[in-house]
């Protein structure tokens, strides 16, 4: 879970760093070594919140933006 955030919390931040993840999740969950189950969020829900997100997110925002899609990741996460 951890894991998720951090990519979750550098894409809002980083616009960049975002279309990396949008366009390669695969990828970025290979290089960030996810389990399949946080490859599968990263690739669904997760997705969906980036992707929701404006175009970039304006620095006073950042820091609101990364804690909503935090606790989003944990409430999917299933124990």
């Amino acid at each position: 879970m951890d894991k998720l955030i951090d990519i979750a919390s550098r894409a809002i931040a980083d616009y960049g760093f975002r279309q990396a993840v949008l366009y390669g999740a695969s990828d970025i969950a290979r290089k960030w070594e996810l389990s399949e189950e946080e490859a599968a969020l990263l690739s669904g829900p997760v997705l969906a919140e980036l992707s929701a997100l404006p175009i970039p997110v304006q620095p006073p925002d950042i820091p609101a933006e990364q804690a909503r899609v935090a606790d989003v990741i944990r409430g999917l996460i299933r124990f």
